[in-house]
């Protein structure tokens, strides 16, 4: 996904939104303060940079968490903490526990992680279809 196109597009999207009501509200303003075209103008200014605001922290997010499954792999834990791999038998670098589960995250990112289920510290992540 290219977080990029996809910023540029949520910017110019709500931007339209809010030089609609930036307009609507000017008008208002100047034709006499008519309440109704006032609030709509408002909420046009309001609403977007809302959606805006929320949406460029979403995408922050999730490029962040997609950034960590591509480093934290499991070549990545055996060179952080080799120590403890032994036969590769993976152990909790936290608590050191010896039962290690994997789930699937729900979230499209097609990742597993992998997890002590003593502590439920995360070690690692892998793609689904390894």
């Amino acid at each position: 996904m290219n977080f990029t196109i996809l910023k540029i597009f949520t910017i110019i999207f709500c931007s339209i939104f809010i030089v609609i009501g930036a307009g609507s509200t000017i008008l208002a303003i100047l034709s006499g303060g008519d309440f109704l075209s006032l609030t709509h103008g408002i909420a046009f200014i309001i609403i977007p940079t809302i959606i805006l605001k929320m949406s460029l922290s979403s995408i922050k997010e999730r490029k962040r968490q997609l950034l960590n499954f591509k480093k934290m792999t499991y070549e990545w834990y055996k060179n952080e903490h080799p120590e403890h791999i032994q036969n590769n038998k993976v152990y909790c670098f936290s608590c050191g526990g010896q039962k290690i589960n994997a789930r699937a995250l729900m979230n499209h990112t097609y990742h597993r992680e992998h997890f002590c289920t003593q502590c439920g510290k995360t070690l690692y992540y892998s793609p689904e279809q390894s």
